[in-house]
């Protein structure tokens, strides 16, 4: 797998999970809020500030719904009510990148066109966010992997070819530094819809950072995924989850968040290695295994069988998983009852 850098740090096999820490409209749609969320995401270990560009745009079907549902209460808002109360203008988006850079971490955004990818690389942005719809936006995809910045692309609902179309049209266009984030099923989605194994198919196929865009309610699926092979973990952060509004039930409330991130980095020091490791030289044997034992006082040429040996511990003897090869053997000495049997006695 080709690691990919973002900001100072390596994302990738080997490396430890990246937590991007999503402003998206936990904001409230009040910059104060924003900052203040950014910089204890920091403060708690977040890897990366991200914000979403979304905004009005000139061709907008005024009858369009926003229907997003909080613990079993289904909410019916005008779409375009939604984008005015959580849009940001670009300069208030720059603001947040310039707090990341005074906390000294990369920033990060999604960009649903043209204008807004040019605005990320105007203001220095580590790092671009294609989102689930924008799969299939080709010329979006291909013009955002034209610049140098990184590409993130959520995947969302699509189809495994579909992603594979988006990867390709990414690499063709020069992108360098990509990462496909698994998106489930589902705001907020049931643990049984996240099929987190996916995860490391698209990391098989495509040889590429994965990660998780987290929109669960609650953390299980922030450590599950480190787990399942996740290296970066995208997650809303907000004053408080139980807040009745979009998006905040699938978020970490940043009181909560430097646990998380303490959690999700012990999940991962915990999966360790496929090989376990081995110490230099020998591997010394556990002194919890037994060891073969006098039953009796044995005599010189007395039979190694199971009526003159039993077993014990601590192991100073010869090792028990050596009976194949010693049973049936005489002794050439005599072994006291209760001494252990060593190869020098055979």
């Amino acid at each position: 797998m080709k690691n990919v850098k973002i900001g100072k740090k390596l994302i990738g096999e080997g490396q430890a999970p990246f937590f991007v820490a999503e402003l998206g409209t936990c904001h409230e749609g009040d910059l104060d809020i924003a900052l203040m969320l950014a910089r204890k995401a920091v403060e708690a270990g977040a890897d990366c500030i991200k914000s979403e560009l979304f905004y009005e745009t000139e061709v907008f079907d005024p009858s369009a719904v926003k229907t997003f549902s909080i613990r079993d209460k289904q909410y019916s808002v005008p779409l375009i009510e939604h984008m005015r109360r959580y849009q940001f203008t670009l300069e208030q988006h720059h603001e947040i990148k310039k707090l990341a850079d005074e906390l000294d971490v990369p920033f990060m955004a999604t960009a649903h066109d043209r204008g807004r990818v040019d605005f990320l690389v105007n203001i220095g942005a580590e790092a671009i966010k294609i989102a689930s719809p924008d799969i299939v936006h080709y010329p979006l995809i291909r013009y955002a992997a034209q610049t140098d910045l990184a590409l993130f692309l959520d995947t969302g609902g699509a189809w495994q070819y579909e992603v594979e179309m988006a990867i390709k049209t990414a690499l063709d266009a020069g992108c360098e530094r990509l990462i496909v984030n698994h998106q489930p099923d589902g705001h907020p989605g049931k643990a049984s819809q996240h099929n987190l194994r996916v995860m490391q198919r698209y990391s098989d196929l495509f040889n590429i950072p994965v990660g998780l865009s987290d929109h669960y309610d609650g953390y299980e699926m922030v450590y599950a995924s480190v787990a399942a092979g996740a290296n970066v973990i995208e997650k809303p952060i907000s004053r408080d989850r139980f807040m009745e509004a979009c998006e905040h039930i699938w978020s970490v409330t940043i009181d909560d968040l430097a646990e998380v991130i303490r959690t999700m980095h012990q999940v991962y020091a915990a999966m360790g290695e496929p090989q376990k490791a081995m110490s230099k030289g020998l591997r010394p044997c556990s002194p919890h295994r037994v060891a073969l034992v006098a039953k009796r006082d044995l005599k010189p040429d007395d039979i190694i069988n199971q009526d003159n040996v039993t077993f014990g511990k601590p192991r100073m003897g010869i090792g028990v998983e050596h009976w194949d090869e010693v049973q049936g053997r005489p002794l050439k000495r005599a072994v006291p009852e209760k001494a252990f049997i060593r190869w020098e006695d055979l």
